[in-house]
């Protein structure tokens, strides 16, 4: 069981963890002084065609809507807001998934 914080100590820091996969993201939140708060996982579909077995492909749409899901409940878990999270580190398998900051 991931514990329950209320406060925060001057001079942690939170980061968020993401890993890209085939089939699904992954996102841990991660103090610097305690380790794991919380983590979780969402799935996205692999989009094949019928008629070609050898055609796969993804959705950047899939991809960041699995994304903010995956976030919102290991950010549940940690209980902590976003705002709490000072970076992001990202992993992929591929290069299909690229961040854009808008």
């Amino acid at each position: 069981m991931v514990p329950r914080f209320e406060t925060r100590e001057a001079g942690m820091t939170i980061v968020a963890g993401v890993d890209f996969g085939t089939l699904s993201v992954r996102v841990s939140i991660v103090d610097s002084r305690l380790g794991l708060l919380g983590s979780a996982l969402a799935e996205y579909p692999l989009h094949q065609k019928r008629d070609d077995p050898d055609y796969s492909t993804q959705s950047h749409d899939d991809h960041m809507r699995a994304l903010v899901e995956a976030t919102h409940k290991a950010l549940n878990v940690a209980n902590i807001s976003g705002e709490q999270i000072a970076a992001i580190a990202l992993d992929t398998t591929g290069s299909s998934v690229i961040p854009v900051i808008g």
